[in-house]
């Protein structure tokens, strides 16, 4: 019997501004004081056995945080769930869990596609109709190039037209949008929504990128084959 869990995350609006590594942290605080048994990695400076997917950029929201637990005995894992649950600060919570074969590959080496909500102001009143033209427009580009400011590296410009899987306008009202992107991310590409949506503004001014509401990630998925799971749904699959 495996002791590794798989668990879905929130991270709402009350912990936006928190980071990666203070994400990380919290949790940890929070196995320790629902009393957990969390599984040490071994050698000189043993670490807990905790996995995070793709981290989320500072500001973002999200529903589909995932992060694998490894623990150093068997719990039943609505148990698991409960516990900790109790022991998080509000706006973030566990909404789903499950068990996972302890031969199951990280989860940055398998998630490769993340899927975010972005909503954004206008620089002019726009029917629904006419912003997704402009999408189509903007996606029948041969190329999309953007270039991606580095510390202590020089500046990459690439293209990013074959890491865009989807773009779509999913609501206009007045200035206001909301778009729905689906992206490449993980160790084989990773681009991020805000260079979507600067890459838009480049292409016609009527998006402001500095009008940038919020970005949501509203989804991350592991493509195989033909198949786009949830990395839970790819485990409860496996088994």
């Amino acid at each position: 019997m495996s002791n590794k869990i798989r668990a879905k995350v929130v991270k709402g609006d009350q912990v936006r501004f928190i980071s990666h590594l203070d994400l990380m942290t919290t949790i940890n605080r929070a196995l320790r004081r629902a009393k957990i048994a969390i599984a040490f990695s071994q050698g000189y400076n043993p670490k807990p056995n905790v996995s995070f997917a793709s981290a989320l950029a500072v500001g973002l929201t999200s529903d589909s945080e995932y992060i694998d637990f490894e623990l150093e005995k068997d719990i039943d894992i609505r148990e698991f769930q409960e516990s900790l649950n109790n022991a998080l600060p509000e706006g973030i919570k566990i909404i789903r869990v499950a068990k996972i074969d302890g031969r199951e590959k990280s989860l940055t080496s398998q998630i490769n596609r993340a899927n975010y909500l972005a909503r954004l102001e206008l620089n002019k009143v726009l029917s629904i109709d006419d912003l997704r033209e402009k999408i189509i427009e903007f996606l029948s580009q041969d190329k999309i190039m953007i270039r991606r400011k580095r510390r202590r590296k020089k500046d990459r410009v690439f293209d990013i037209k074959p890491l865009i899987y989807n773009l779509e306008v999913v609501g206009v009202q007045d200035d206001l949008a909301t778009i729905n992107m689906l992206v490449q991310t993980g160790s084989s590409g990773n681009l991020r929504p805000e260079e979507v949506i600067n890459a838009l503004a480049d292409y016609f001014n009527v998006i402001a990128p500095a009008k940038l509401i919020n970005i949501h990630r509203s989804g991350l998925y592991i493509k195989v084959g033909e198949e786009i799971l949830t990395p839970i749904e790819a485990v409860v699959k496996g088994n």
